[in-house]
């Protein structure tokens, strides 16, 4: 329908005694959906989450009683960079865990299943898997 025709109709409406209603001076009847309005971020709030950077999000969602989701998303807003517990200790983690490497391998040569080899080394089974497939060793899936 072109602009003319549009308005050729409304002119007939109204003559024939209807009424046209302009809702909220706006196109659409319904708000979108995806736009939300946001409300305001405290400046407290945002000090205390740099407070939190080298912990972590988890800390800081702990610490002020917000979700991740929260703290990830005012961290986004305002350039808050979260130091992650693996970026800063997974060097020190993989030297501890590359101490047990020659222990993984002699209890995988010899056959041990990997509850075996884990209930013995005081790891989880999935960390054990974790190092095995960093360090190329294969290990018995089964007990025989």
């Amino acid at each position: 329908m072109t602009p003319a025709e549009l308005q050729q109709a409304i002119s007939k409406f109204e003559a024939s005694g209807g009424q046209v209603q302009v809702i909220a001076d706006s196109f659409r009847a319904y708000p979108d959906p995806l736009c939300v309005a946001v409300p305001p971020i405290d400046a407290d709030l945002v000090d205390a989450i740099r407070g939190y950077t080298t912990l972590g999000v988890c800390a800081a969602a702990k610490g002020l009683g917000k979700s991740t989701r929260t703290i990830n998303y005012i961290a986004a807003l305002y350039g808050i960079k979260f130091a992650t517990p693996t970026s800063a200790t997974l060097e020190e983690r993989r030297k501890e865990e590359a101490k047990l490497v020659p222990r993984i391998r002699r209890m995988a040569k010899a056959n041990m299943s990997q509850m075996a080899i884990a209930e013995q080394l005081g790891i989880g089974r999935i960390v054990l898997r974790r190092i095995a497939r960093y360090h190329g060793i294969t290990l018995n899936s089964r007990a025989s």
